[in-house]
């Protein structure tokens, strides 16, 4: 009987209605959390030994021997110019490497388009004219389309509408706010 009446004092304790702790009123809100996540960042965005001499931190802010430091790696000031020249050498030699690779690109472009002229010169050529022709120009990818026997829809009408090489009409302007999202009932509209 003493189980009994001891269980049934403990009852109203276990079935204890519980109440959200974000609702309740007597906690500050605008306090600091303590949340253990936000001490883990926190020790990863600055760590605890950034202001020390030792420190080898790479997010490390300020070390109060700053200028020591700089002077022991950079002597003097013709140090600094001659690490800064050979920089801006090396950087020199990898641009005129890339130009001249594009140069050879573009001579042997020239040549090409020279060679296939010549092949299929009117006078002398072993081509028709109209291989050059096709070569030079660029195609229109909506236009190949219509070409290949496919019949005028919406769509096509609608691509044929743009003027090819302009920023496309559907594009956002990008804002520094929330958009309002995607519209799902949106449809192009048909002419």
């Amino acid at each position: 009987m003493s189980s009994l009446s001891r269980s049934s004092r403990s009852l109203p304790r276990i079935l204890r209605v519980q109440t959200r702790s974000y609702a309740d009123p007597r906690i500050d809100h605008n306090a600091a959390p303590s949340d253990s996540r936000m001490d883990v960042i926190r020790s990863a965005l600055y760590p605890p030994d950034a202001y020390k001499n030792h420190s080898a931190s790479p997010s490390g802010n300020y070390h109060p021997d700053h200028l020591a430091r700089i002077n022991a790696v950079i002597h003097s000031p013709e140090v600094y110019e001659t690490i800064d020249r050979a920089w801006r050498l090396y950087q020199r030699q990898i641009r005129e490497a890339r130009k001249r690779s594009l140069e050879a690109r573009y001579d042997s472009m020239v040549e090409a388009c020279d060679e296939l002229d010549r092949i299929t010169n009117e006078e002398n050529g072993v081509y028709p004219r109209s291989l050059y022709d096709a070569a030079m120009t660029r195609p229109n990818p909506h236009k190949l389309e219509m070409v290949r026997g496919r019949a005028a829809t919406a769509e096509s009408r609608w691509r044929e509408a743009r003027l090819a090489g302009y920023f496309p009409r559907e594009a956002w302007v990008p804002t520094e706010t929330r958009g309002k999202g995607w519209n799902y009932e949106w449809k192009r509209p048909t002419s």
